[in-house]
């Protein structure tokens, strides 16, 4: 299956909600500090970040506990003293139990799925005085990274795959420059390459230079306005290099052959744009995927539901892990070396017996992450919660207290050689941006990097 992208879709790369007011103190320097002298770890170059919408039922899943609600073809297997496995929903994911960590104490500070989403994305809770001053995860790595870019990089430095039908939508880049926001593809409706034939490139690029004269003398100066054209004329520039690079053609095909390997479906067709990326190696660092439809509050175990989204997770996740763990750069170093691989849903579901609609509601309380690559050393559990799932009673880590998305962001700045003890005083609010936040959604928490994981 060969899709392909219209120059209409490449162009709505400026369609990304700009709000030039937000972007007013962005006229001078980012004024940006470290807090503290922390040591970063730099063990990968990129991050697959993949958010399961709606809220994974950690207890039927990756922190199982069975009771009589478990249905018998679970198939469930104690496949390690701490780890039971079910089996039927998980098969592929079972076979490579030594190759991701599973974080078993995490907790999330909010159990409304907008709050819950934009914090995932954030990793600052939701304020709404502060909503689109705030730029997510994604957008901090691109411009941190912005100076390892080379002249030959014309991929986007953040890209978002399918993140469309969640309650926080898609956070742009807040007060940075829209050159640090997401280039979202939605493979729902369809993905390709578009490039200009020989033909066609003379007058593409005499309308392109027409352009650029045309709207030359409203990107100068210091204005509000001339702001907002700069940072359109920032997206007009990344999709003209993305269009003239012939390798963007390679990156955004999925072969008929990875389409079935993959599991046939949405979530695994973004699986291999997110392999695509990384292999490509060609700008794009910080991958954000999700993968929609885990808010089961009824019928939880009817066949559409738990059991689909679990097996369509683990047939694109699963080939994900194998082919970044078998491809490898010219120095020897697998893709996977280089890859934080991290996937979690917002919150958990609530523990113990069935509701009365017989489904599972939203639980902030404990969940689990899996996390793969990037230095993790893999075959690990982390933390421990009780017999039924309700509360954590090992942290498993330094810190003795429940992991949040502070420390999982924490985490990602580490491995990616980014000092998280930054922060930035140019915002449009005048409030100081704390890259970690240290005053978080009900407590003052001390932000480390979760050390266990890489062994």
């Amino acid at each position: 299956m060969i899709t392909h992208l219209t120059r209409r879709q490449l162009f709505r790369l400026g369609n990304l909600s700009l709000g030039a007011y937000w972007f007013a103190p962005l006229f001078k320097p980012l004024n940006v500090r470290a807090a503290s002298k922390v040591n970063p770890r730099g063990s990968a170059r990129f991050c697959i970040f993949v958010m399961l919408d709606g809220g994974q039922s950690h207890v039927d899943a990756w922190d199982l506990k069975e009771g009589p609600w478990t249905p018998p073809d679970f198939d469930v297997k104690q496949v390690r003293p701490e780890v039971k496995w079910p089996m039927a929903l998980y098969p592929n994911l079972a076979k490579q139990l030594d190759r991701f960590a599973l974080l078993r104490s995490v907790e999330a500070w909010d159990s409304v799925h907008g709050r819950a989403q934009y914090y995932i994305q954030a990793a600052h809770a939701l304020n709404p005085a502060l909503q689109k001053e705030i730029p997510p995860v994604g957008s901090l790595v691109a411009m941190e990274l912005e100076s390892q870019r080379r002249n030959t990089d014309t991929l986007p430095p953040y890209v978002a795959l399918n993140v469309t039908q969640n309650q926080a939508g898609l956070i742009k880049s807040g007060f940075l420059p829209a050159t640090y926001s997401p280039f979202h593809v939605d493979t729902y409706t369809g993905l390709s390459t578009y490039q200009i034939d020989d033909h066609g490139r003379a007058e593409f690029e005499r309308r392109w230079q027409m352009l650029k004269s045309f709207d030359a003398r409203l990107r100068t100066g210091a204005s509000i306005e001339a702001k907002a054209f700069r940072d359109y004329n920032n997206h007009y520039q990344g999709a003209v290099q993305m269009m003239s690079d012939p390798r963007t053609s390679k990156v955004f095909q999925i072969s008929p052959e990875d389409h079935t390997r993959y599991g046939a479906s949405i979530t695994g067709d973004a699986c291999v744009l997110a392999r695509n990326l990384v292999e490509a190696d060609s700008g794009t660092r910080f991958i954000f995927l999700q993968q929609k439809g885990w808010d089961h509050h009824q019928n939880i175990y009817v066949k559409a539901n738990h059991y689909e989204n679990s097996t369509t997770l683990d047939a694109a996740l699963s080939p994900l892990l194998d082919d970044l763990a078998s491809r490898r750069r010219p120095d020897g170093k697998s893709l996977l070396e280089e890859t934080l691989v991290i996937c979690m849903g917002e919150f958990g579901r609530t523990p113990g017996p069935l509701t009365a609609l017989k489904g599972r509601d939203h639980y902030q309380y404990a969940m689990t992450a899996l996390v793969a690559g990037g230095g993790v050393k893999g075959g690990q559990v982390i933390g421990k919660t009780d017999e039924t799932g309700a509360k954590i009673v090992q942290s498993g880590w330094n810190l003795r207290r429940s992991i949040y998305m502070e420390d999982i962001a924490t985490t990602i700045y580490s491995a990616l050689g980014i000092d998280w003890t930054k922060t930035i005083k140019t915002t449009p609010s005048g409030r100081e941006f704390f890259y970690i936040e240290p005053f978080a959604a009900t407590a003052v928490i001390a932000n480390r990097e979760i050390t266990p994981l890489f062994g």
